[in-house]
């Protein structure tokens, strides 16, 4: 490796102070506020013991839900990418869900309303933005029924396909043109989309999804349990599955998987057209590759989970937890798409679940991850079904970055740097090059920076060569850097009360520096966006890993363009009919918003010369100058409690017990 050492730069501190700003509006509410979220389409969600308001981001009270009183946040549902909430109570015996719009505050469908007495499932469908509930209805039969969400009008209901509560449904809802798929415990349904009729059903066993119960003090494993339990897993017991339907480049067949095997379907007719494929553990990831289907299967299956929670008391029953939570079935099989046959003598054992993947010729790097924290690298030549080294090999830290240079491949970890050869898998660096808090981002042709132990470094992915480019940040109070981007082709780094501008001949443009608020202040400010608003926010960054994909959902594939497509097609069929829908278009504009969010950097600060909560508040720095655009002041509190809403330019502060006041920027 070339290093080359560039001057050390003199930081050089900008001062600026004006008057702290006051909040600009304030709202009481008529009892104490249980918690508020931001929601994708930008309302302020807020839950008092009297009812569910919404604000927009200017204080107004856009709409207020009298029957929605005293929920908690744990049964409240974000479907995400949507302006849609699924609100969840449930009793003893009687439960409802309410789906409300969030920015009109319209109840669209209230299940208590369409005859069911309680709900046990609920499944999205995205291309059509429909919803199906399953439950029991008021009469004691079991009943299906589908929602459009675009009308609120109940599409269809059924009450005679299911057997009685000794079926029940495990997998997510498969949308084909003209119908619906959904496994049960005993049977795969192909449902009519228009009458809910059955079509056909298939045979076909599949275990019921676990939950992970809330972890018990006094030790690391609390059990698994079966779907039941209490009236804070509601939420969370009417969306888990464990089993899913998938198609690819062909809408005459379905694929469907479950805890145990993988099979092909003709959609027409139901007739399976594999052998089924028996897997050693759930499915982790697919990648739909040109040699065909790649399975990684997952660390461990439902049972190995379940003996690692529960082996028993004394030194068999920790001997048995021993041995269930060592187990490893973690492996990679290529399938033929068209008849469910191994393409490859043997599978290629894993170490734990994919995180990252990287197809580099004919060679598949996967980063992945054991339950217990260890991670690993494991190159796969494709053509021949081989690993390209003797076992995965094991590395610190999480994977950040994976780069082709002539030498190999160049891998990026939150703890150290280094470079594999793809043909040996032996580590270029015998002991790495060891970093703290590394972070990084590649830019255009090839070149990437990284800043770690003080600097920043220039990575040049086409010789293989890197070079000190900075050599000290200067930042105040020795603060590790947190983020690093390229902003109007230039550098820039910061931390938590740190910000630094360089050119790209590692000039220094401006230093920041931002006085921390004190030890008395606990509070971290949190974002508020989420899903396709957090999503967008990242994608620049994603866009210059340079097809380093990490896994998200269960599919994918080794070409970058595809993968893309793969991972954004729920958020793509929900805007293909977005126009359809009014409150969509809240959505489609905090979306458009996420450039100019990404301009600017919140940091919490203390305006006066003490540790005092009252002095403590957040300023808003701009990237491009490092100048302060505005000084919030919130205080009062030890531990406040906050949140930025960054596409929405707003600070929301639960400031006592009852109000909540805002702050533009």
């Amino acid at each position: 490796m070339k290093i080359i050492l560039s001057v050390m730069l003199l930081a050089i501190s900008t001062a600026i102070t004006f008057a702290q700003k006051p909040s600009d509006w304030q709202k009481n509410f008529p009892s104490k506020i249980n918690w508020y979220k931001v929601s994708d389409a930008g309302v302020l969600l807020v839950a008092t013991k009297d009812a569910l308001y919404g604000l927009s981001p200017e204080g107004q009270e856009v709409w207020k839900a009298e029957d929605i009183e005293n929920i908690k946040e744990s049964n409240l549902d974000i479907i995400e990418n949507t302006p849609y909430i699924v609100l969840v109570k449930t009793g003893l015996i009687k439960g409802t869900n309410k789906v409300v719009d969030v920015v009109t505050g319209k109840t669209l469908f209230n299940s208590a309303d369409n005859g069911l007495a309680n709900v046990t499932k609920r499944l999205y469908l995205p291309k059509s933005n429909k919803l199906i509930f399953y439950g029991g209805s008021k009469n004691g039969a079991l009943m299906l029924l589908m929602v459009d969400l675009s009308t609120g009008q109940k599409v269809w209901e059924q009450t005679k396909i299911f057997e009685k509560n000794s079926e029940q449904i495990v997998s997510e809802a498969g949308e084909l043109n003209d119908a619906v798929l959904i496994a049960t415990t005993k049977r795969i349904y192909k449902l009519s989309k228009a009458t809910g009729e059955e079509m056909y059903n298939i045979d076909m066993k599949s275990d019921m999804p676990v939950v992970a119960p809330k972890q018990k003090k006094g030790g690391m494993f609390g059990g698994f349990k079966a779907l039941g339990g209490n009236n804070e897993d509601a939420n969370e017991m009417q969306t888990m599955t464990s089993a899913d339907f998938f198609q690819h480049k062909d809408d005459n067949s379905f694929y469907f998987w479950n805890q145990d095997i993988l099979t092909k379907f003709e959609a027409a007719t139901g007739k399976e057209m594999w052998k089924r494929f028996e897997l050693p553990s759930p499915v982790a990831y697919i990648l739909h590759d040109s040699r065909g289907m790649l399975i990684a299967t997952a660390e461990k299956r439902q049972e190995d989970v379940a003996k690692a929670n529960n082996g028993g008391g004394g030194l068999l029953g920790k001997i048995k937890s021993k041995n269930a939570s060592g187990k490893n079935r973690a492996s990679l099989y290529l399938i033929d798409p068209a008849t469910g046959t191994e393409k490859w003598n043997s599978d290629i054992d894993l170490k734990g679940d994919v995180l990252a993947y990287k197809l580099a010729g004919n060679k598949l790097i996967l980063a992945t991850q054991k339950d217990d924290g260890d991670n690993y690298i494991s190159i796969a030549d494709l053509d021949a079904g081989k690993s390209v080294t003797k076992k995965p090999l094991e590395i610190k830290g999480e994977i950040r970055d994976l780069q082709m240079v002539p030498t190999g491949l160049y891998y990026r970890t939150t703890d150290q740097i280094n470079i594999l050869d793809l043909e040996s898998g032996d580590k270029t660096w015998k002991k790495g090059f060891k970093v703290k808090q590394c972070v990084g981002y590649n830019d255009e042709g090839g070149i990437g920076y990284i800043s770690a132990n003080d600097m920043i470094y220039k990575m040049n992915f086409n010789t293989g060569e890197m070079e000190e480019l900075v050599k000290g940040l200067g930042f105040n109070k020795n603060e590790d850097p947190s983020s690093l981007q390229i902003l109007d082709n230039k550098i820039f780094i910061a931390s938590e009360q740190n910000a630094n501008l360089y050119d790209k001949d590692g000039k220094l443009v401006y230093h920041t520096y931002v006085t921390a608020p004190g030890r008395t202040i606990t509070g971290k400010l949190l974002s508020g966006i989420g899903g396709a608003a957090s999503l967008a926010l990242g994608a620049a960054s994603a866009a210059h890993s340079a097809q380093l994909s990490y896994a998200k959902g269960y599919y994918g594939s080794t070409d970058p363009a595809l993968d893309g497509e793969i991972k954004r097609s729920n958020q793509l069929a929900v805007a293909g009919m977005s126009s359809a829908v009014s409150s969509f278009q809240s959505i489609s504009k905090r979306f458009k918003a996420t450039k100019q969010a990404n301009g600017f950097i919140a940091m919490l600060t203390n305006f006066g010369n003490s540790n005092m909560a009252k002095d403590a508040g957040v300023t808003i720095v701009d990237k491009a100058t490092g100048k302060r655009t505005a000084d919030m002041l919130l205080g009062d509190k030890t531990s406040p409690d906050y949140t930025i809403d960054d596409l929405g330019k707003v600070i929301y502060y639960h400031s006592d017990g009852n109000t909540i006041e805002g702050f533009k920027f």
